[in-house]
């Protein structure tokens, strides 16, 4: 919009995190997760 003007940060960055970024790091952490937790199943399974 004409007239508008953004807040930045010092390093010429828009302010607010970019929000791709942020669901970026959502999804590695929850493919983590369901790493961990499917590794510690298959590790509790073989010891039955």
């Amino acid at each position: 919009m004409a007239g508008e003007v953004r807040s930045r940060s010092l390093c010429g960055r828009p302010a607010e995190p970019d929000p791709t970024t942020m669901l970026d790091i959502v999804f590695i952490a929850g493919g983590l997760a369901f790493f961990a937790l499917a590794t510690g199943y298959t590790a509790l399974c073989e010891r039955l």
